[in-house]
């Protein structure tokens, strides 16, 4: 339908452009004219003065020369037109008018107008098809081309499937090709939606020529149009080809023959027959005519075809059907099917087999043909034949079809060896039992079925009913007398599937089978074996034995303890079965029990009134609860509790003599030692070393700690057992969850009330928290933490809290963890009077001083020597610590003991790098002194450089501290810091020079330090004793301006100035001499001194001899 759909719009396009074409070529021939068909004519041209004298001569008749007479009317008209338009009239010179006739008045009237104004009428409804046929007629009656072309074109638009017919034959009989051929292209584009009357009109000769072009298979054509006068005319076309093209095939392989048999075409088919078609033709399938005309249902084609010699017998050679196949398995007029090929049996093989090895009556069979089975029956066909899968017509009538009336017609022509056909091994009775098809057994049993046969496997009917729990067969089988005693060495299999069903079977055998001995088989073990113990009652009261035993001695009450069968055993103790009965290896009933967990049948035991309380192992081991517990059999062993029985059972277990609750801590058996616990066992219960000389003894919540039974700790702590008891090692259970980073048992623990176990130290002095802190278990740090606050607070015999200790120990993962969990431990002491922050200022670890600092430690709290954090970083030149804690407010200012700030405790540890900082920032005070009066000046002059850290050099922090102040204080106040005296009297050149530092000494005079200063000892540099004087002698020489004079009584000599010894300086030393000391004068060239002046004795020599 979607390629019709498309071609009609494409001829619907194809047409409007077709009429689009004669409209522009009629413009163009106007335009030409300058003229438009309804407009005044452009006379200004001869064209246009044409056209408008040929107007006038259509609406006036001037100048008419000529008269067309049609039947009684008239029309003027001019012969100059008439040859102009058409040659048709050529002789016209000697003639006054011209007789047209066949030719109705409308018609012409639209030719005549047509010829003066070359225009058709424009409306459908004023131009009718009708009408313009007869236009057309016209046109080619007188041969007016141009109208002939413009007729053509018009009656091409007007094509549609309603007139497509009958234009075609219009346009054949005129001899239109064009439009024939047009007309013959729509046919065929629509040729399925036609019906046979659509061409009953049509002539034969144009059916043909129609046929001819625009089919492929024209004689199929013909007969499904039903033609047979078109019929004659092909067969006498194609005379020398007939056989040929009366066999010719169409695009769905139907021959001419078997198509007008579809179409009942039964006229033509005789006639095909006689041009020699072929009645036996088959298809690409390789299916006959007649095999197809069977699955239609077409008797009266099936009859004309066998008539006509049909192959009766023919075989498909793919699947070995015949005629007799294809009826039994069509569905289409069976009845009359049936009847048809009646009349043909005696002509037909019936016992012909397909590929499956079916007969035609089996396939009767199979598709409920019943009617042409009874006729193949009647007629001899084979009833015992089997197809390929060994179905006989009655297996399939019994089973298939369950068609008992159908049946009984077959057995009735088959007899005994139809009811007792084997199919694979297995009988119809078999088979019947085995689909639990009562109604088919009845059947077969009462035609003679053989009851009791076997299989092939020796399994009779009787045995497949009772597996199937079929009751209603295996009464009819033993009705009929079916044999319960087998051939096969096994006669209780039968009796076991019995059993396996139920009592309503087991009770059918009890009241029908009186000659089965129930005492002799072991049909009681197999019931209680499937905890049938209904059927063990009727077995037992038909004759089964209770106290039968094995092959082990065991009896059935012990085999049924074994097996874990409570309601069994339960069964056989209340039938009366021996209690006191052991087992092969001398177990009782009672231990069994508990053993296997059978709660019935040790409550029965326990009421017959034997001792719980009796011990395995012929009395040294446990009671019989511990092999309740181990079992997990938590149901016997409350039973057992709530009866008595004992909890601790304390006996020898391995090298240890211990209770039941060691045991299963020892096999880690959790659950059965919280049972043990919940149910009151004694939960502080040591167990002994049976050797004398190891003392070591061990409670349940070390050992339940150690073996992480978690849930023993919860209960054990629940029952308040002692939590505080040590061990060898003086660990408590917290101490080893620690350890054992055991988190829930700790958290177990902690559930306590009391937890001053938190409290004791092992004999290492660790509490459990201080373990968990340094082992770095921070998560069970903090849960004793939120337990117990205050145990991050204990300290030690230095009375150090663990936040010192971590602090010292550079541990910054713990210290964060106990400022995050306690503030009070970064405000407490130790027994110094030091802080965490007096301790983080000596550590490697900026980020344990930051947090300290975070979490609010006071930067100037001092120690019990006065010590600062301060004080602490500058003594080990640690810079960067220094920094922090002056930019979080430390006070470098503030003095310890010996009164020094941090500037002089830097200085007299040579701390350089401490010194640098300090000297940054301007509220250091560096004039301060010690309580010995020594700045820092006097400090640093004592420095070697073994006391100086990292091998630094001492001149170099006299350089600095030098620099720093000369720059901030003015020239007086500079001089006497450089020059200040400590309490011995000594300035910093002194002490320099005392201890042999020559750099300080160089330095300090460099920066103007007086050389003639003079201790409270009376002692100068220049009067000190020292080994050699060579450093007197270098520093002399190095002095490159006059230092500043000293002052004083004494000379160095001795002698004491008065009115009559004046005092004099030596201008190059500046050191104070009397008039002998310094008799020489001369000139100072380094000091461009060019004039004499006074030298002592001392610079005189250096000054003229150089140092040696």
């Amino acid at each position: 339908m979607g390629t019709s759909n498309h071609l009609d719009l494409l001829r619907g396009e194809y047409l409007d452009l077709q009429e689009r074409y004669a409209q522009l070529q009629q413009q163009y021939a106007i335009l030409q004219a300058r003229v438009e068909p309804d407009g005044s004519p452009d006379t200004g041209c001869f064209a246009g003065q044409l056209f408008d004298t040929m107007r006038n001569l259509f609406e006036h008749h001037s100048f008419s020369d000529i008269t067309i007479r049609l039947g009684e009317n008239e029309l003027k008209c001019h012969k100059f037109l008439l040859t102009t338009r058409s040659y048709y009239w050529n002789d016209l010179e000697n003639r006054d008018f011209i007789e047209i006739s066949g030719v109705t008045l409308e018609a012409f009237h639209v030719v005549y107008r047509w010829l003066y104004t070359d225009s058709l009428p424009r409306s459908a409804s004023q131009f009718e098809t009708r009408l313009l046929q007869e236009v057309c007629q016209v046109a080619f009656r007188f041969h007016f081309g141009a109208l002939q072309s413009r007729c053509v074109q018009l009656l091409k638009t007007r094509v549609d499937v309603e007139n497509c017919v009958s234009l075609f034959e219009f346009a054949d009989m005129e001899d239109i090709a064009e439009l024939r051929d047009y007309c013959s292209a729509v046919v065929a584009a629509h040729w399925k939606d036609f019906k046979p009357e659509k061409f009953a009109q049509l002539s034969a000769v144009s059916l043909l020529r129609l046929l001819k072009k625009n089919s492929l298979h024209v004689l199929h054509s013909i007969i499904q149009l039903n033609r047979e006068d078109v019929l004659l005319l092909y067969f006498i076309e194609n005379d020398g080809k007939i056989s040929n093209v009366v066999n010719t095939v169409d695009e769905q392989g139907l021959s001419p023959l078997e198509l007008s048999l579809v179409c009942g075409r039964i006229n033509i088919a005789s006639q095909l027959l006689q041009k020699n078609a072929s009645c036996n033709a088959v298809d690409q399938s390789g299916y006959s005519i007649l095999m197809r005309m069977i699955d239609k249902g077409d008797a009266v084609a099936c009859e004309f075809l066998a008539k006509a010699g049909a192959d009766l017998n023919f075989v498909h050679a793919k699947t070995g059907s015949t005629i007799l196949h294809r009826i039994a398995c069509a569905n289409m007029n069976r009845s009359a099917m049936a009847q048809w090929i009646n009349s043909w049996l005696e002509r037909i093989d019936l016992d012909s087999v397909d590929i499956q090895g079916r007969t035609a009556l089996l396939q009767c069979v199979i598709y409920g043909n019943t009617e042409l089975a009874k006729f193949l029956l009647r007629s001899g066909a084979d009833v015992i034949k089997a197809d390929n899968e060994g179905k006989t017509a009655l297996f399939i009538t019994l089973f298939d079809r369950c068609d008992l009336d159908l049946s009984e017609e077959i057995v009735k022509y088959g007899g005994d060896p139809v009811v007792n056909h084997m199919v694979h091994g297995d009988s119809l009775l078999h088979i019947s039992v085995r689909k639990d098809n009562c109604e088919a057994t009845r059947f077969l049993l009462e035609h003679q079925a053989s009851v009791d046969v076997g299989n092939n496997e020796n399994i009779t009917p009787l045995e497949i009913a009772v597996k199937q729990n079929n009751l209603a067969i295996v009464n009819l089988l033993l009705d009929y007398n079916a044999s319960v005693k087998l051939s096969r060495s096994n006669d209780d299999s039968l009796l076991h599937e019995v059993i396996s069903k139920g009592t309503e079977m087991l009770n059918v055998f009890a009241v029908k089978c009186k000659d089965i001995n129930w005492s002799f088989s072991d049909a009681l073990s197999y019931a209680l074996n499937t905890k049938a113990l209904d059927c063990a009652k009727i077995i037992v009261s038909v004759g089964g034995q209770v106290e039968e035993k094995d092959s082990y001695g065991n009896s059935l009450l012990i085999q049924r303890i074994l097996l874990s069968d409570d309601a069994g055993a339960s069964f056989l103790l209340e039938l009366g079965a021996d209690h006191s009965a052991k087992d092969s290896k001398e177990r009782t009933c009672l231990e069994l029990a508990a053993l296997h967990g059978l709660i019935n049948t040790l409550r029965i035991i326990c009421g017959l009134g034997v001792n719980i309380n009796e011990r395995s192992d012929r009395g040294s081991g446990y009671t019989v609860l511990v092999h309740t517990l181990s079992e997990g059999h938590y149901d016997c062993a409350a039973l057992l509790v709530s009866l008595g029985c004992d909890l601790e059972s304390v006996t020898l277990d391995g090298s240890y003599v211990q209770t039941m609750l060691h045991h299963f801590i020892d096999v880690v058996d959790e659950q059965a030692a919280v049972f043990l616990i919940e149910s009151g066992c004694d939960g502080d219960a040591a167990r002994v070393p049976r050797d004398s000389n190891n003392s070591i003894k061990e409670t349940p919540i070390h050992r339940a700690v150690s073996a992480q039974m978690n849930k023993a700790v919860a209960a054990l702590v629940t029952s308040k057992a002692n939590l505080s008891v040590q061990d060898s090692q003086g660990r408590t259970a917290c101490h080893i969850a620690v350890q054992e980073r055991n988190h829930d048992a700790l958290s177990e623990l902690l559930k306590a009330n009391d937890v001053g176990f938190l409290s004791i130290r092992d004999k290492f002095g660790h509490t459990p928290f201080s373990q968990a802190l340094f082992s770095k278990q921070h998560m069970l740090a903090t849960a004793m933490i939120n337990r117990q606050p205050h145990v991050a607070l204990q300290t030690n015999a230095n009375g150090e809290n663990l936040l010192h200790i971590s602090v010292k120990s550079n541990d910054l993962e713990s210290v964060l963890f106990l400022l995050s969990n306690s503030n009070d431990a970064a405000r407490a002491v130790d027994g110094t009077g030091r802080n965490a922050i007096h301790y983080a200022a000596d550590v490697d670890n900026e980020l344990i001083l930051r947090n300290l600092l975070l979490v609010g430690c006071d930067v100037n709290v001092t120690a019990n020597d006065g010590s600062t954090a301060l004080h602490v970083a500058v003594r080990g030149n640690r810079p960067h610590h220094t920094e922090i804690l002056l930019e979080n407010g430390a006070d470098a200012n503030q003095v310890d003991g010996r009164h020094e700030n941090a500037l002089l405790i830097a200085v007299r540890h040579g701390s350089l790098d401490c010194v640098k900082v300090l000297l940054s920032h301007s509220s250091v005070d560096g004039l301060a002194v010690n309580k010995n009066g020594q700045s820092a000046l006097h400090l640093c002059a004592v420095l070697t450089t073994e006391k100086t850290q990292s091998r630094t050099s001492s001149i170099e922090m006299c350089e600095i501290l030098l620099r720093r102040e000369a720059q901030s204080l003015p020239e007086k106040i500079f001089s006497a810091y450089v020059d200040l005296r400590d309490v011995d009297g000594n300035t910093a050149l002194m002490l320099a020079y005392m201890v042999g530092n020559g750099d300080v000494c160089r330095c300090l005079l460099r920066y103007g330090a007086t050389m003639g200063a003079r201790n409270a000892d009376g002692a100068t540099i220049f009067t000190y004793e020292t080994p050699t004087r060579l450093l007197l002698f270098r520093l002399l020489d190095s002095l490159e301006r006059e230092p500043r004079w000293s002052d004083g009584d004494v000379c160095d000599c001795g002698v004491r100035f008065s009115i009559t010894v004046r005092k004099h300086h030596c201008r190059h030393c500046g050191r104070l001499v009397c008039a002998k000391c310094s008799e020489v004068t001369m000139p100072i060239a380094k000091f461009g001194e060019e004039k004499r002046v006074r030298v002592c004795s001392l610079c005189v020599e250096v000054l003229t001899k150089g140092v040696r």
